[in-house]
């Protein structure tokens, strides 16, 4: 006898079906939609955040594993720096970083930045906490300024951060953070040099230094080689500041030319009396063999790369409060004299640290190929020691000890909620440098080394990132305005 109900239940298993494939096809377009809208992001704003609870795909995990603790909850840092990764699915203007964290510890800066040249190595940094200057806004009067600008007086003088600028007391009595000043700094008693200066120091990699003229012109020729240790282009890019920002930059390719030799000349006249800056820019690849000058000063600024091959038992002189060595080379291990102390180096790639007591210090190198850093300027002569930066309010400054009777600052003290701390900072992301969609972040806690045992914690709960860029309706408004 035939199945009557045969065809109803054919039908009913055809409805099921069809539901399932509805349903499977709007879970697709769904999941699709989301990470159309994700890759979009048509609002031009979205946020991450990393809590330690799983791993975050836009924001990566703190790195080196040696100088960081991860677990479940949180992060504790043991080292400095340590670097993270942001992840964009597109391109953002801004940044903007919110980090909770706590620092039972006696290290006073806490510092995060973002890598805006790789060849160079250089991050711009912004502050999360300064304990010295928090400590100062309790005992000194403040004189509030705008956009988060204080001025912290020993004593009550002025009423505005305008009357201040205004009528700036001698730069030696000032410490600066997160604030910068244009000082028209002039050497009292300069003369031009009567000869042409050689600077027969081989650098290793990108550096910074400092120049004086007067009635003069602006002449330097560089003499540039290359290690050719890796495979890739070793361009050299120079750029040259007054107080007022950037006046010239030269850039000179990789040619891959047999003798590795190329040459950079700048020669600028008719440019006023004071301080200019150099920042020469290359990988660890390039060799500055030689510098050429028409000018009698040079100073180098906070960290040189002194490369193999340089004059043996040769010294430098430094304003420091603390100067640092690390060598890569086993053949240049062994111990540094600085002022009365001394550097026993006796690992590779580990840095070193000794407090100056008096300034300026020497500093006695019996071999090269040595990384020297510290938190003032490097001259190869006593004489030609100058430094035209105000101080900087950092774990080395003694602020009565150096007199210092004013404080400058652009930096906010963190919000203090349950014991934890909450501090943002905003970057300009199309200064960032971005490789294969990612930028690179470090936090930085200077001083703070992880072989070296320590009071108290510095651990971070949370990293917030939120993005912000061009919407979709502004980017189709700026596609069809350039099509006409």
């Amino acid at each position: 006898m035939p199945d009557l109900a045969k065809p109803e239940k054919l039908v009913a298993m055809n409805k099921n079906n069809l539901k399932i494939r509805i349903v499977l096809w709007l879970t697709l377009a769904i999941i699709i939609s989301w990470f159309g809208y994700m890759k979009i992001v048509p609002s031009g704003a979205i946020g991450y955040v990393y809590d330690f609870h799983r791993l975050n795909y836009f924001i990566g995990e703190l790195t080196p594993k040696e100088r960081v603790t991860i677990n479940k909850t949180e992060a504790k840092i043991n080292g400095d720096p340590v670097y993270f990764f942001l992840k964009t699915p597109r391109r953002f203007e801004k940044a903007k970083v919110t980090v909770k964290f706590k620092n039972t510890t006696d290290f006073p800066i806490m510092e995060i930045g973002l890598l805006n040249n790789k060849a160079a190595w250089s991050y711009d940094l912004k502050p999360l906490q300064n304990k010295i200057i928090d400590q100062l806004s309790l005992a000194w009067p403040i004189v509030p300024g705008e956009n988060s600008v204080r001025l912290i007086e020993r004593e009550k003088k002025y009423d505005t951060v305008e009357q201040f600028l205004g009528n700036l007391p001698p730069p030696s009595e000032i410490a600066l953070y997160n604030y910068s000043i244009k000082n028209n700094f002039l050497l009292n008693n300069y003369e031009p040099g009567a000869e042409s200066n050689l600077i027969d120091y081989s650098f290793r990699g990108s550096y910074q230094f400092y120049t004086y003229i007067k009635q003069e012109e602006l002449d330097y020729v560089f003499n540039f080689t290359d290690l050719n240790i890796n495979p890739e282009d070793d361009p050299v890019e120079i750029k040259v500041y007054s107080k007022d920002g950037e006046i010239y930059s030269a850039y000179s390719p990789d040619k891959k030319t047999n003798d590795n030799g190329r040459q950079v000349i700048i020669k600028k006249a008719g440019l006023p009396e004071g301080v200019y800056r150099f920042s020469v820019i290359a990988n660890d690849d390039v060799i500055t063999k030689s510098i050429a000058t028409e000018q009698s000063r040079f100073v180098l600024i906070n960290k040189a790369w002194l490369a193999e091959g340089n004059k043996e038992n040769f010294a430098l002189f430094t304003n420091s409060r603390l100067v640092n060595a690390q060598i890569v080379n086993p053949a240049s291990l062994g111990k540094i004299k600085v002022g009365d102390g001394f550097l026993d180096i006796n690992e590779t790639y580990k840095q070193y640290s000794v407090k100056t007591l008096n300034q300026p210090a020497k500093i006695e190198l019996n071999k090269d190929d040595i990384i020297i850093s510290g938190d003032g300027v490097f001259s190869f002569s006593e004489s030609g020691l100058f430094d035209p930066k105000f101080k900087n309010v950092d774990g080395n400054l003694d602020i009565n000890g150096e007199k210092i009777n004013y404080v400058l600052t652009n930096y906010k003290t963190p919000v203090d909620s349950d014991g934890w701390q909450t501090a943002s900072a905003e970057f300009d992301l199309t200064r960032g440098y971005l490789e294969k969609g990612q930028y690179r972040f470090l936090i930085s806690v200077p001083s703070l080394k992880a072989e070296e045992s320590t009071q108290g914690e510095i651990i971070i709960k949370e990293i917030k990132v939120d993005l912000t860029g061009t919407t979709l309706k502004q980017k189709l408004k700026k596609y069809f305005n350039y099509a006409k």
